[in-house]
């Protein structure tokens, strides 16, 4: 026999052994994984991203008790595999948040903004309402990709992350305050207490820009500071006939940011519940969003007593980092997906318009077709 011939048996042989060797490892794998109620996903097809396993069955207390330590590793494993679900459907956002449609004719925003009376302001209720829901999506999507490269390096970014999530709950709270409401003389007065509580953060802005820009000696401050001035002119003149309508026209925002929140929060909880996570729910409970928002201050502040709610400096182990990066993300996705939701619901016409983009994560549509009802026009 050549050298060459006995050279491929030897080959084939070491492959036949090797793939016994993993047809018995897999079945090991399988076998010690049902066990503990760990479902194993299909192998998928060669060069196809493998499918994570569903743990919604794992009997916890039964593998911490036989293998402590390999539990630990499971679940950080199923929290860094359920944050890349959420990153990746938060990162749907980008589209909607870039480029959101504008109202139909017939829509109810649209029919709320020709019932404004301010001169000057023809689109208050959508434009109100748009902007607080556009810098939602941009934070989101940004702690999606904060989140997706840390995770790459083997790091968390948990403050960063957390950051972007709280403001696109708040910024997200504002819409739903300002349009939940059905009716729209209600949802004028709130619009027009928003933007007079705005008033006094311009204000102080203005003030310092104004200081900056007069004690500019470059070439260019001249511009800048004409400029500034003729937008100043602008906003004051739209603020002074906003200050000048009665007491009774104007609904304006009480409790700061967290009021925002709450009343999201409790619109949320009657109308768009929150969904079981089959997996999650086994091993913790989600904080609500008033919690998380007031949590979340601590990462946006640079508080240090946050510390001893999120992780043990005695132990090497990043789980509560991962559990409070699932918390931001839940809570951000969740009021996200309720104000984007209510915005196109009161955006379509009352006909499906095959023109109108649909450019707003999957899984919305139902929502959307839902809320749809319950902001439909008076009939003539």
């Amino acid at each position: 026999m050549g050298k060459g011939k006995r050279s491929r048996q030897t080959t084939e042989q070491r492959r036949e052994r090797e793939a016994r060797r993993r047809q018995e490892s897999d079945a090991r794998n399988e076998r010690e994984a049902a066990e503990f109620g760990v479902k194993l996903p299909p192998k998928p097809p060669r060069g196809a991203p493998a499918s994570r396993p569903d743990f919604s069955e794992v009997d916890w207390d039964k593998l911490k008790a036989k293998y402590p330590e390999d539990a630990r590793k499971l679940l950080r494993s199923m929290f860094i595999a359920l944050i890349g679900e959420r990153a990746a459907h938060a990162k749907g956002f980008l589209s909607w948040g870039l480029r959101p449609n504008r109202p139909h004719p017939q829509s109810r925003l649209a029919h709320d903004d020709a019932a404004v009376t301010l001169e000057g302001e023809e689109s208050l209720v959508s434009s109100t309402a748009l902007y607080p829901t556009m810098n939602a999506s941009e934070s989101l999507t940004a702690a999606a990709e904060v989140i997706a490269f840390a995770l790459t390096q083997g790091q968390v970014r948990t403050s960063a992350t957390a950051a972007l999530c709280r403001i696109a709950m708040e910024s997200s709270a504002k819409t739903i305050w300002l349009i939940s409401e059905t009716d729209t003389e209600a949802r004028i007065r709130r619009c027009y207490g928003f933007l007079k509580g705005e008033r006094g953060q311009q204000e102080g802005f203005e003030k310092l820009e104004a200081a900056a820009l007069e004690a500019r000696s470059d070439p260019m401050a001249e511009a800048d500071l004409a400029e500034f001035d003729k937008r100043r002119a602008r906003e004051v003149k739209r603020h002074a006939k906003i200050a000048a309508l009665p007491a009774d026209a104007i609904i304006g925002p009480t409790g700061g940011p967290m009021k925002f929140v709450e009343n999201a929060e409790d619109w949320m909880d009657k109308r768009l519940p929150r969904k079981p996570d089959p997996d999650l729910d086994r091993v913790m409970h989600p904080r609500s969003a008033k919690a998380f928002y007031s949590l979340g201050s601590g990462f946006v502040h640079g508080f240090k007593w946050l510390a001893g709610y999120v992780f043990d400096n005695h132990e090497l182990d990043d789980s509560g980092l991962l559990a409070v990066t699932l918390d931001a993300f839940g809570n951000a996705l969740r009021m996200t997906e309720a104000a984007v939701s209510l915005f196109e619901a009161q955006s379509i016409g009352p006909q499906p318009d095959p023109k109108r983009l649909r450019n707003y994560p999957t899984g919305l549509a139902d929502i959307v077709s839902d809320l749809t009802a319950d902001y439909r026009l008076p009939a003539d």
